[in-house]
């Protein structure tokens, strides 16, 4: 990660309530520059510019790390290349990560940051999320769950079966995306708790939606 890369990344990160400390700004380095690394081979992400990766996809994470993620397990269904889960924990690397990917080539990826970061707190299954949540012992242990590239209807039935007493889902969406979310957690036997609206960079809008089950 080159210094403007770098220095965009921590501007960034002060948005959201984050200081990156050295640690922490390292650990996302290497992620970002081994990500680039299988980029430019797997394509991984949709963006296979450096730039790009860190201030649209790393940044994203950020916001999730920022405002979700203070306790665990925290489970990321369809991790794909680690976002949110990654960055997340090399913000808060004593933080219990699961990382969930079904796909063999980006769940490589993610066991390969994890082994050379490294970041011994964060598991990968390769896995289905619901043929994971049959295993591993973690079924109604889950404080958070989250994801990034999952519809929201399919999120809130995937999450249901890992969550804890009190867990909360978090979704990464679209303003437009989110515009259907109360009825869309009705449907699915959760309400919405709060919203979190954000932008990574000067460009795009985000927001956090986050959901308790109904009891």
């Amino acid at each position: 990660m080159d210094p403007a890369d770098a220095e965009a990344l921590v501007r960034s990160a002060r948005t959201f309530g984050l200081t990156l400390d050295a640690g922490a700004l390292d650990r996302l380095a290497r992620f970002v520059d081994l990500l680039n690394l299988w980029n430019a081979r797997f394509r991984l992400t949709g963006d296979r510019d450096p730039a790009l990766v860190v201030r649209k996809h790393v940044v994203d994470a950020l916001a999730f790390a920022a405002h979700a993620a203070h306790v665990g397990p925290v489970v990321d269904i369809g991790s794909g290349a680690g976002f949110p889960g990654i960055p997340t924990a090399c913000v808060r690397p004593a933080l219990d990560v699961v990382l969930i990917e079904s796909r063999r080539r980006p769940a490589s990826f993610l066991a390969e940051v994890v082994r050379v970061l490294p970041l011994p707190a964060v598991r990968v299954i390769h896995a289905r999320a619901e043929d994971a949540a049959r295993g591993g012992g973690l079924a109604g242990r889950v404080a958070v769950v989250t994801a990034r590239a999952v519809r929201l209807d399919v999120l809130l039935a995937l999450a249901r079966p890992w969550l804890a007493p009190g867990g909360v889902v978090v979704a990464m969406q679209t303003p437009a995306t989110a515009t259907a979310a109360t009825h869309t957690a009705q449907r699915a036997g959760f309400r919405v708790e709060r919203r979190v609206d954000y932008r990574v960079g000067d460009a795009a809008a985000r927001c956090l939606l986050f959901f308790s089950l109904v009891c």
